[in-house]
């Protein structure tokens, strides 16, 4: 039996990389699923029920070649006795992407490779059928957002428990926008003061303009939306993590994973290790907080999206990366 989502996530502190300026504190959504967990299981669940509640037979959607909410969102279709399918764009090659693949075929994905996104138009009308559930890319819609404001109040019911301080930074990756935007509308909407830090992972305006649509949205749907004018100060973005390109890894991004692997936590080369890049930036150059009675450090919470299981479990059974279709086998670049 397919387990449920493990909620809430867990937060801890991590004094090894704080300051005297700079508390760090960590929200690991990679505990998210006991089989296969990372940020797109909120999602994946919600989306998956509104799909089997729409009647559907199948989901569709779309991602890079080693799609994480490909992956997740194939499991959670299986469960609920649906198909998945996925179109599929070139990724730069990297083990994790690949194997990421091979679970997701493992798991039942029904992959079409597009060479190029420019056609994704014309793939998405051949492979579209009737009884189908489109989900954006990421599953970044409405509904998809709308699990992070909802794990936004997750993170209030921790602060109010004492688990960790209210954080005057959450810093998260930006691609998609759904979850960005989502916790931006959460924080929001629950009248928090903290502000939202999305680090951007492919290049131009559209992740930007994403996250803001769907803040806006989530709000709306929430009753909340006279606040959005709060999203100019409250969502805000760092562009100069994109580096060479979407799952291109950096310099700055490998020498991030190296500081976090040692101590326990491992991210990839495509959000989390550019995300974790900036967050030792302001570890390095944040200042106190003033208050009435002096100065308190800056509170930076990083929240971690990458699945912290290891893929092994889901690649028992999967085809080996040589056993892959050619076209498949070719989006790796």
């Amino acid at each position: 039996m397919f387990a449920a989502p493990s909620y809430p996530t867990p937060v801890r502190a991590w004094p090894e990389l704080g300051n005297s300026r700079v508390e760090l504190w960590l929200k690991n959504d990679g505990l998210s699923h006991p089989l296969y967990g990372g940020n797109k299981v909120r999602k994946a669940e919600r989306l998956v029920a509104e799909a089997a509640a729409r009647g559907a037979q199948r989901v569709l959607s779309f991602g890079a070649a080693g799609s994480h909410h490909l992956l997740t969102l194939t499991l959670f279709a299986r469960a609920a006795g649906l198909s998945s399918a996925g179109l599929l764009v070139p990724q730069r090659r990297t083990v994790h992407a690949v194997q990421t693949l091979r679970a997701a075929l493992g798991a039942g994905l029904e992959a079409h490779a597009v060479a190029h996104p420019s056609l994704l138009p014309l793939a998405t009308a051949r492979v579209l059928r009737r009884g189908d559930y489109v989900v954006p890319p990421g599953g970044s819609n409405a509904i998809g957002a709308g699990a992070f404001a909802a794990a936004v109040e997750e993170l209030v019911e921790q602060v109010s428990g004492g688990a960790l301080p209210m954080p005057d930074w959450i810093v998260v990756p930006l691609g998609s926008g759904g979850t960005c935007g989502g916790i931006a509308a959460g924080v929001i909407s629950c009248g928090l003061s903290c502000r939202v830090l999305g680090v951007q992972v492919l290049g131009g305006s559209a992740p930007r303009f994403a996250a803001r649509w769907l803040a806006r949205e989530v709000l709306r749907r929430r009753g909340c939306f006279r606040l959005t004018e709060r999203l100019s100060t409250q969502l805000v973005f760092d562009v100069q993590h994109v580096g060479s390109g979407y799952g291109i890894a950096s310099a700055v991004g490998d020498h991030a994973s190296s500081i976090a692997r040692e101590l326990g936590l491992e991210l990839e080369s495509t959000y989390t290790a550019k995300t974790f890049a900036k967050v030792l930036e302001l570890l390095k150059h944040g200042a106190q907080v003033p208050t009435s009675t002096g100065a308190r450090p800056l509170r930076v919470l990083y929240w971690h999206t990458l699945a912290a299981g290891s893929l092994e479990p889901l690649l028992r059974g999967a085809p080996r990366e040589e056993e892959l279709p050619l076209a498949l086998r070719r989006l790796f670049r």
